[in-house]
């Protein structure tokens, strides 16, 4: 008999006609761009140049083991990258099988966003044909030619590939600027945390390519269902119902949420197994579109969010509104299901907690039965119907090209599990419960975060302004940051310490950058590289940000020491330090600096040149600078490395309540007999509660017009 995992990994496989598929094998065919391996597409993370997708995929499987992730990067040759982790395969992270597609996800993504114009040509390019990768051996990231031609594997990478490609073409487009790390343990280069990656600029669009107006070369084939199981895989299969897996098994022995004790096939290869007491109806048979339009305008208007649902707009935003703007909006009563068109493939569901008014380009349905509409709201929030939403999303037409949208009739068709109204509102009981303790979980350990931070910050603050003897003279400075020092130091403004490289650096050619990048740390506003302010220099350097994200936290400059060859933009102030003292411990003195006096402008806060020279450093002799740097080394060490550790755990949390809250929903465990008791001191809603919070509707881009009429 056929197990659990091999029947699904069968339920993926694909066929593909090579004659209406864009295929590609070698990267200098016309479509080999499209392949991990092809070389003219560089990447940059956390600062530092991979030369392709492929050495950046390979070396996410060992942040533990930094010395190989190097190895890996530093080869030329893409498949010299892939060959160098091969002995290092066995000591993989440990949740590779489970996290690599996600990873090649995010690579793409990483790709896409640093060669905007180019990658994103080329996918465009592609119209809407399937993408496949032939591979001889490899059915898993491609599929091997048979005995007809045609191509048959599971084709992960293409269609991951038409994943990214719909969303470049649709109204996501624009969240592919900006790459978020993924939300998984060890996400690490080089032992440090990977940052959020940003687009270098250009254009919205790929330039010389509107995505509407792309005519396919042959007819497409149809549309193919998003592979939801592939990336969340069901914990019980279709055909499989007689066979307990693992998981299943260990969980019988648990307190906690188990399987039901008998299933039935849904019908639906996408949705799975559905519990044998459970309906599965289309959602034309739940909910009914009503579009009532106000005349006054003068009704609450509500505001839609991600973590906190229907709002009152007033909480969420100052810029006001008037009645008159918001004649024509649609009505919507307390207990009415309302949908964001525009964003149903990120879960954009909510249920009205009061009347009001939404925008008018939002869906509002009344309930044709008795059921539980938030239990419907958890479910539409899962992997698997974001898929969904997404396939049956369609365009606009040629007049708002780039815009996609569930609209009520394709909607109405999707099916979707119904158990009885009773366990609907167990299951929303039990989310709930669980949300809180979340929740709190997570805001507490981020508070411990803040904290830890504080820790180290005073350890550091008292270090450089008092020095490490507690019963020396001490002596006024008439400073209010640091009142008073030891007497045997100085205070020395900073341009005595420095000298200031701004205006004196010299611009590269885009073809000398290219030549000279190598693996040199890029330090700029948001790691966006600014080709016309960007200089290369080759010396240890302290770096002090003038404006701008990430070098200003709450409006205060932060200071770096870089040691040998960085690429700063002209966002910072280049500091090149004069001989006589350690640099390491300057850039400690101006962490602990109050820029209050400093920092300041117009329309944005800026620490101008003549500001930065001026400000005083306490200086100890450098013997006890060494001290110092050694004691603030060791004592903030096992901080970092708490707080580091508390950041991770935090990914896994988020991880674990998704998929638990999946599996409830679509009747994979069974909550029923869980004991859900009511949470004392429930913690207060705020910033540090948001699970993942996306913006909603911005008055900016709320229509006046339903796209329908």
């Amino acid at each position: 008999m056929t197990s659990t995992s091999e029947a699904s990994r069968n339920n993926q496989f694909r066929t593909y006609d090579r004659e209406t598929s864009v295929v590609f094998l070698k990267t200098k065919e016309r479509f080999g761009g499209l392949s991990n391996m092809a070389g003219g597409f560089p990447l940059r993370v956390n600062g530092v140049r991979i030369r392709t997708s492929e050495a950046l995929y390979q070396a996410c499987r060992f942040p533990h083991l930094p010395d190989v992730q190097r190895t890996i990067i530093d080869e030329r040759s893409p498949m010299t990258a892939k060959m160098r982790s091969k002995p290092f395969r066995e000591d993989s992270r440990p949740d590779w099988d489970a996290v690599r597609v996600k990873i090649m996800r995010w690579s793409l993504r990483v790709k896409l966003a640093q060669n905007w114009n180019e990658f994103g040509r080329l996918l465009l390019s592609t119209g809407d044909r399937p993408i496949v990768e032939q591979s001889r051996k490899d059915d898993f990231w491609g599929a091997k030619v048979i005995d007809d031609g045609t191509l048959v594997g599971m084709n992960v990478l293409g269609r991951l590939l038409m994943e990214l490609r719909e969303q470049l073409k649709g109204d996501e487009a624009e969240s592919l600027h900006e790459i978020e790390p993924l939300s998984i343990p060890e996400f690490l280069l080089f032992r440090q945390p990977i940052e959020v990656i940003c687009a270098a600029g250009g254009s919205r669009r790929p330039v010389g390519l509107d995505a509407r107006h792309e005519r396919p070369v042959a007819p497409p084939p149809p549309r193919d269902l998003p592979q939801p199981s592939l990336f969340d895989q069901p914990m019980i299969d279709k055909g499989q119902m007689d066979i307990k897996t693992d998981r299943a098994a260990e969980a019988e022995n648990t307190i906690g949420p188990k399987p039901y004790s008998g299933y039935r096939d849904s019908a639906h290869d996408w949705l799975g197994a559905a519990p044998e007491h459970w309906k599965v109806v289309r959602s034309k048979y739940l909910f009914r579109e009503v579009d009532e339009r106000t005349d006054t305008g003068t009704e609450t208007l509500l505001s839609m969010r991600q973590a906190h649902g229907l709002i009152p707009h007033n909480k969420v935003s100052t810029k006001p509104v008037t009645p008159e703007d918001l004649k024509g909006y649609k009505r919507v009563q307390a207990g009415q299901m309302v949908l964001n068109r525009m964003q149903a493939s990120n879960g954009m569901f909510a249920v009205a907690r009061e009347d009001g008014l939404v925008s008018p380009d939002y869906a509002v349905f009344r309930l044709l039965q008795p059921i539980e509409p938030d239990y419907f709201v958890n479910l539409f929030k899962t992997n698997i119907y974001r898929a969904k939403f997404r396939q049956e999303s369609k365009g606009l037409g040629t007049g708002m090209s780039g815009f996609l949208r569930l609209y009520s009739d394709r909607f109405g068709t999707i099916p979707m599990p119904q158990p009885p109204e009773d366990e609907q509102r167990r299951i929303v009981e039990f989310i709930h419960s669980y949300d809180l303790r979340v929740r709190r979980l997570i805001r507490n350990k981020r508070r411990l975060i803040g904290l830890l931070n504080e820790q180290k910050q005073a350890i550091i603050n008292g270090a450089v302004t008092r020095g490490l003897n507690p019963d020396a003279a001490m002596k006024p400075t008439g400073i209010a940051w640091m009142p008073e020092i030891p007497e045997k130091w100085v205070i020395t403004p900073l341009r005595h310490l420095s000298t200031c490289l701004d205006g004196k650096r010299v611009p590269l050619e885009a073809s000398a950058r290219e030549k000279m990048l190598g693996n040199i740390p890029y330090w700029g506003a948001n790691q966006i590289i600014d080709h016309l302010n960007d200089f290369l220099l080759d010396e240890d350097l302290i770096l002090l940000g003038e404006d701008g994200a990430p070098f200003f936290d709450r409006n205060k400059p932060v200071a770096f020491f870089s040691q040998g060859k960085v690429w700063p933009n002209n966002h910072i102030h280049v500091l090149r330090p004069k001989p006589g003292n350690r640099p390491e411990f300057i850039v400690h003195a101006l962490n602990c600096v109050d820029y209050t006096n400093y920092v300041g402008g117009a329309t944005r806060d800026k620490l101008t040149q003549s500001f930065m020279k001026a400000i005083p450093i306490p200086i100890p002799p450098e013997n006890e600078q060494i001290a110092i740097l050694e004691h603030v080394t060791r004592e903030c060490t096992p901080l970092d490395e708490t707080a580091e550790r508390a950041a991770r755990e935090i990914g896994f949390i988020q991880e674990y309540r998704e998929r638990l809250v999946a599996d409830v929903v679509t009747g994979k465990l069974d909550v029923r007999h869980i004991e859900i008791a009511a949470l004392a001191n429930e913690p207060i809603a705020d910033e540090d509660d948001t699970l993942e919070d996306l913006e909603g509707d911005d008055p900016e881009v709320m229509v006046r017009a339903d796209a329908d009429e």
